[in-house]
């Protein structure tokens, strides 16, 4: 009662707040940062944000944010900004050594401690020094020599020019050529298409100090610049030094950055966005329009901007309760902001099969419906109503910004070049807004969107499938006829359930708890069940004072006796549909009410449900939990709706170059295919009756529950006899899934289509998992891919990207390591033969001052691990699997100890191991791809 009264008294006082004023401050009233955000310009109009947070005590984190990036290139100097940011790091500004060997003398590691990333209209440096304050001074000089030093050579330009080749090459493949295919769609005739952020090949291959260094002194400028810095410091002395390191850089006039907006016409243009490795099927019709200034920072703006958030929704929310015909699988929106002044709003149809022309005309009907037609009330009051419930709920109860946070939401405040306001003032502008908002203003808003006269319409179809193009004067036809037809008011969303949903019953009979288990020193009880389950309690507030409930079950798809697709089907359908007799909408209503969440997630060996509640829900939250596993039947539309659903995937498996490479690679690390596809054929013989079997099957395995929770044990075993305990159980399942075959294998495929070829290797090495040595093969990880990232890419300027990844793995008890890059296929085995040689040799490189920074930087992240709920749960989980008690949890403290130099040592010799290594390189199609 004193939690609900206070939110209410809180809602009061808000309400008071906003109503106290004699009159309501003017439109272009400038909107207030977040008084927590020390801010300041420097003389020359470098821009500086800083929050002090001694949360984690020396840390600190530092992004230099440069308003210009890819699209601010004149045309002849594509991929420039890019190779800016690259080159950027070979700057000395008077040092000896260049701003890359400063960092790494002082050990820090690139992407783990320094990085960059280029965008259309941004470049940012991004520093967290692993020392944290101790290199304040280095960092701030380190950074300021990057933007304004400008002294690399062309040396360093022809020493960097294969690493940014490897990263375009790297970049390469589906993803890319439709992402170029939208872009050239959407962003026609602008810059953006010609200058994609990474350039192309040619352009990298001969772009010349002199434009780099043009693109610098026009853009990298003071004035253009933003500095955040988040950490443990002292203020006034962070503003001296920022002073002193970058007030001597001087600014010049930039001019209006006209090429991020998109030129508009009055005219219909037509796209195909299609790759033979896509599954995208899809119709989307774009409507581009002019806007005022998205990013201007007053009243006035934030009230437009949640109009643009409100009509969004409300359009939304109208397609989606709209009848679709067949062959139209969903209607969705999305609006974009480009520059400051572009929109574009696309509405979009799912496609079923080749039904293009009736997606096509779906989208013109609803488009014209929209702009005849009112919007529905019911729409307009659930959108507003949503919006008003986040306001009530950040000034009840405004979350407080961990370091992560502040990091991450100054971050995002520079990117969109707006204030950061403290959430009360959000929730504040937003609640006096909403009452003078209505439907009008949101009609108007969707009106101005779909009246633009440039309009683009987007066609995709998966793989090959044959796909042409309607002509723009074919389309404009529709567009007319649409435009003169009778068209009904919108469709009113189904009435939403006045009554409360169906009550949460017991649907099997009471049980027991049978033996009871103490561990005083970890504060765990083990409850053993009468129906056989587990119950393991561990007595403490779990997450935010929640209780927090985990499920692990031996129903894994892959069980003995298991089609493991159809597995997978029958626990979907079970697991993720709302119990029976219930709507989709009274379950939503229920858990928002109650606050209650519960997910499933199966794996090959385990099925896991994850779910928490509030102390005083737990009932409802066993009560669900209860009513799935006692389902069963399947609902029979949501069988139906499956099976259609999986038969267009498979019309869709168009990808015969991915899915070979990823069949051969599963055989290659088993030794053996594990998995067998659906065909057709079994998908149209499946039966909901053998679904159902599949499911009952799962749901009789037994199960431990791992429950955190400060309940007292008077309130918490009526209700685990209740709803946990009589669930019927039969035997437990066994895994189907084969070990890892021991052995050396490899295999060639040349079908790759991009000119780069690719690298898996793998291995393993048995071993029981225990968390000093899981803490050490983690470490070990990290100076791995660090060392092959120096060989590699340092040295021999042959990759880009590379991976390493080792775990000592609890739930197969052995090493698993894997190594992946990609290359110039003429250096694949020179390259191969590098990394190999690097791993071989890790054993003799590691020292006692390679270890203790990973040591302290361990002793730092248990600090916080140890308070940590989730974590907490997580490793009562690890160590019941492994020894049957809670020992971890008193063990833990002594995790950095772990990290000692001759254990370290020895584990290295097992990381990656020649006796069960397998080998996969993935090689262009055609010779002449290699160019």
């Amino acid at each position: 009662m004193a939690g609900t009264w206070t939110s209410r008294l809180a809602g009061l006082l808000g309400a008071l707040l906003l109503g106290a004023c004699a009159s309501p401050p003017p439109p272009d009233t400038p909107l207030r940062w977040d008084e927590r955000v020390i801010r300041g310009e420097l003389a020359n109009g470098l821009q500086y944000n800083l929050v002090r947070s001694d949360a984690q005590p020396r840390r600190l984190d530092l992004r230099l944010t440069v308003h210009a990036g890819s699209v601010d290139e004149d045309d002849d100097q594509v991929g420039v900004a890019h190779m800016l940011e690259h080159l950027a790091f070979y700057s000395h500004g008077g040092d000896p050594l260049d701003v890359r060997q400063r960092l790494q003398q002082a050990g820090w590691q690139q992407g783990r401690h320094y990085n960059a990333v280029t965008s259309y209209d941004r470049t940012q440096y991004l520093f967290s020094p692993p020392e944290g304050n101790v290199h304040t001074g280095l960092a701030l000089q380190a950074l300021a020599d990057l933007v304004f030093a400008a002294d690399y050579s062309a040396a360093d330009l022809d020493r960097e020019r294969p690493i940014v080749i490897e990263e375009w090459r790297g970049g390469l493949g589906v993803a890319q050529r439709m992402n170029a295919q939208r872009t050239a769609a959407q962003r026609t005739g602008s810059r953006y298409p010609a200058h994609r952020t990474i350039g192309n090949r040619k352009a990298i291959e001969q772009a010349q100090l002199a434009a780099l260094q043009a693109f610098q002194q026009r853009w990298y400028r003071p004035n253009n610049m933003v500095l955040n810095i988040v950490g443990d410091f002292a203020p006034q002395q962070m503003r001296r030094q920022i002073e002193q390191v970058f007030g001597q850089a001087a600014p010049a006039a930039l001019g209006p950055r006209e090429q991020l907006e998109l030129p508009l016409d009055r005219r219909l243009k037509v796209f195909r966005v299609q790759d033979s490795q896509s599954g995208s099927n899809q119709v989307a019709l774009l409507f581009r329009f002019q806007e005022t200034d998205r990013r201007q920072q007053d009243l006035a703006a934030s009230r437009e901007r949640l109009i643009d958030r409100l009509a969004l929704a409300v359009l939304t929310r109208q397609l989606r309760h709209q009848p679709r015909e067949e062959g139209v699988s969903s209607l969705t929106a999305v609006k974009t902001q480009i520059g400051r002044r572009s929109g574009v709003l696309a509405l979009a149809a799912g496609v079923d099969g080749q039904h293009h022309d009736v997606a096509l005309d779906s989208l013109l009907r609803e488009r014209q419906r929209l702009y005849r037609h009112d919007l529905l009330a019911a729409d307009v009051e659930a959108a507003k109503g949503e919006i008003r419930r986040i306001a009530e709920r950040m000034l009840a109860t405004p979350e407080p910004r961990d370091f992560d946070g502040w990091v991450r939401q100054l971050n995002d405040a520079t990117l969109a070049e707006r204030v950061l306001q403290d959430p009360r003032d959000i929730a504040r502008h937003a609640l006096a807004n909403l009452d003078s908002i209505g439907a009008a203003d949101l009609q108007q808003r969707i009106r101005h969107w779909l009246n633009s006269r440039d309009r683009v319409l987007q066609l995709s179809a998966p793989g090959d499938t044959p796909l042409p193009l309607p002509s723009a004067a074919a389309v404009e036809q529709r567009w007319q006829h649409w435009s003169q037809a009778r068209l009904e008011a919108p469709q009113a969303p189904r009435a939403e359930v006045e009554a409360q949903p169906p009550e949460l019953l017991a649907t099997a009979p009471s049980g027991s708890i049978g033996e009871r288990r103490t561990f005083a020193t970890e504060g765990v009880e083990h409850w053993h069940l009468s129906n056989g389950d587990r119950l393991v309690w561990l007595r403490r507030p779990g997450l935010d004072g929640k209780a927090q409930l985990r499920v692990d079950s031996s129903a894994g798809f892959m069980h003995q006796g298991a089609l493991p697709w159809r597995a997978q089907i029958a626990n979907q359908l079970a697991l993720q549909t709302p119990p029976s007799g219930w709507s989709d909408e009274q379950l939503r209503a229920w858990r928002q009410s109650e606050g209650v969440q519960l997910s499933f997630e199966q794996g090959p060996r385990r099925l896991e449900a994850n779910g928490s509640a509030n102390p005083a829900q737990l009932a409802s939250l066993l009560a669900l939990y209860q009513l799935r596993q006692t389902r069963d039947e399947l609902d029979e539309q949501a069988y139906r709706a499956a099976l259609d659903d999986l038969r267009e995937r498979l019309s869709r498996q168009r990808d015969s170059v991915r899915s070979e490479q990823d069949a051969t690679w599963r055989q290659l690390k088993q030794g053996r295919e594990d998995w067998q596809s659906p065909t057709a054929e079994a998908i149209d013989g499946l039966q909901r009756a053998t679904l159902e079997q599949d499911w009952r099957r799962q749901a009789a395995a037994p199960v431990t529950y791992y429950l955190m929770s400060d309940l007292p044990a008077t309130e918490l075993e009526p209700l685990v006899r209740r709803y946990l305990a009589g669930i019927p159980r039969a035997q437990a399942l066994s895994s189907a899934q084969p070990e890892r075959q021991p052995g050396r294998r490899q295999a060639v495929l040349a079908i790759a289509l991009e000119p780069r070829a690719s690298l898996y290797a793998s291995s393993f090495r048995p071993r029981p998992w225990n968390p000093g040595d899981a803490a050490r093969v983690a470490a070990l990880r990290e100076i791995a891919n660090s060392h092959l990232k120096q060989r590699l890419r340092g040295e021999a300027a042959g990759v880009y990207r590379l991976k390493f990844d080792s775990e000592l793995s609890p739930e197969y008890q052995r090493i698993d390591s894997e190594l992946h890059f990609s290359s110039d296929p003429r250096r694949l085995d020179e390259l191969w033969a590098l990394a190999r040689q690097t791993l071989a040799s890790l054993p003799d490189h590691l020292d006692e001052a390679t270890i203790a920074p990973l040591r302290a930087e361990l002793a730092r992240q248990e600090q916080r691990r140890r308070q940590d709920p989730t974590s907490q749960l997580h490793r009562l989980v690890l160590s019941e699997r492994a020894w049957g008690d809670p020992r971890y949890l008193s063990e833990q403290r002594d995790l950095p100890a772990a990290l000692e130099l001759e254990a370290m040592r020895g584990l290295a010799r097992q990381l990656f191991v020649t006796e069960n290594r397998v080998l996969l390189r993935v090689l262009p199609q055609q010779a002449e791809a290699v160019r």
